[in-house]
């Protein structure tokens, strides 16, 4: 008896240590998306592919097609491509006329940008969640419908994502 209640101790001992090195190595790893996606958005060159949106009647749809995109490309040029990005099915070259970025108290990132381009002018809010790299972005244009999604963000260069050739 004294044998089993040995071994089921060291067993407990070894499974607790051993879950929180797991703990911590999950959270080691979840800082490192997010110093990656904090440098690629600093650098203003990252790409954003929606995996989940707000439809039009407000319910949550997932998104597996990699032509929905908003991307920032080299810090000069703001491209949204796609229905569930914009109110349209071109790739929307815009202008970014201005880019706060800010870390609140709890270590979040958000950005806001105001855009321009000759399909829409449009307020664009990333939010960023300390220990991912999981944004969610809120597109408010100036005349349209809000656009709501989520999504990973990602330095350019590790991206996924399909541009049209049909800029606008």
């Amino acid at each position: 008896m004294k044998r089993f209640l040995l071994i089921a101790i060291m067993s407990f001992v070894a499974f607790s240590v051993g879950y929180s090195q797991n703990k911590a190595e999950k959270e080691a790893a979840a800082q490192v998306l997010f110093e990656s996606a904090k440098a690629a958005i600093e650098s203003k060159d990252f790409v954003i592919v929606p995996d989940s949106y707000e439809n039009e009647d407000g319910s949550m749809e997932t998104n597996t097609d990699n032509s929905h995109f908003l991307a920032y490309e080299g810090g000069q040029y703001l491209f949204l491509q796609g229905s569930i990005v914009c109110n349209n099915n071109y790739t929307n070259k815009t202008t970014v006329n201005s880019f706060e970025q800010k870390v609140d108290k709890k270590g979040n990132l958000s950005v806001l940008m105001q855009i321009s381009g000759s399909q829409i002018n449009a307020r664009v809010e990333i939010m960023v969640r300390k220990g991912t790299n999981y944004a969610e972005v809120i597109i408010t244009p100036s005349s349209g419908k809000t656009k709501k999604f989520s999504g990973e963000v990602v330095p350019r260069s590790k991206a996924k994502y399909y541009k049209k050739s049909n800029i606008i």
